[in-house]
């Protein structure tokens, strides 16, 4: 039976994920049109052949795994997180969020829709270096927060993915079908506040729709959205690798 925890309050730890000493290595990857992508990469202090795709929410960029990526590096796991095309680092005098987000709305709208049709072939090459770096038995898990969430829908669906995670990640009912229909037999990690009123009621169709025994569902209370949550909950981050760790096997 997949499991579902109720934590009462966030609110009682306050830390930040940030502070944490990061030894990840900077990454560019080139997209076939040239377009230059950044992510970090935490590389296993072992040889591995497990592997986790981390991917950012849209108010906030790579650098949100850093805690989490350096401990699933330190378990011999390697971990890559990316900046969206248009966020963090990944960006040029087209593709930048923050001169989207100054944009009449109208513009806005267009500007946004077409940055991000470019997202899952930039997350699939994130992936493709990730299988790069093992052998041909290698697998891999992905996290998605919030907008991250879809895009890791559409990589497990075209690629063999062990494990996905939804980080306050509201999906569309149409993407929670595509969930039930392909991928609901993974392990699957959900995590939502209560007062993420959207985001929740994703989570409890997404965690209705889970079928591996593995999956659970973490829920607070509040209204925090994904980032802050790590902030709040010192027990967060390693709860969140010790569970990737653990089922992140063939």
């Amino acid at each position: 039976m997949n499991a579902f925890v109720k934590i009462l309050s966030a609110a009682l730890f306050t830390f930040t994920a940030s502070s944490q000493a990061s030894q990840a290595s900077d990454l560019t990857l080139k997209t076939n049109q040239g377009f230059a992508l950044k992510a970090n990469f935490y590389q296993s202090n072992q040889a591995s052949d497990r592997a986790v795709l981390l991917l950012h929410q849209c108010n906030y960029n790579r650098t949100m795994y850093n805690d989490i990526g350096q401990q699933l590096s330190d378990k011999g796991v390697h971990a890559l997180s990316l900046d969206f095309r248009g966020f963090g680092e990944s960006i040029n005098d087209e593709f930048s969020v923050k001169k989207i987000q100054a944009l009449p709305k109208k513009e806005r709208s267009a500007a946004w829709q077409k940055m991000s049709t470019y997202w899952p072939s930039d997350v699939q090459l994130a992936y493709d270096h990730l299988k790069s770096k093992m052998s041909d038995k290698g697998i891999v898990g992905v996290v998605g927060a919030s907008c991250g969430g879809s895009q890791a829908i559409t990589l497990a669906e075209n690629n063999p993915v062990n494990l996905i995670g939804f980080f306050s990640s509201g999906q569309r009912d149409e993407n929670i079908t595509r969930y039930k229909n392909i991928l609901a037999d993974k392990p699957t990690l959900i995590i939502a506040s209560e007062k993420d009123t959207g985001t929740y009621e994703s989570a409890k169709k997404l965690f209705t729709a889970a079928t591996n025994k593995s999956s659970k569902f973490i829920a607070y209370k509040g209204s925090a959205h994904g980032y802050p949550l790590l902030d709040s909950d010192t027990q967060l981050a390693s709860y969140m690798v010790g569970w990737l760790d653990s089922h992140l096997v063939k």
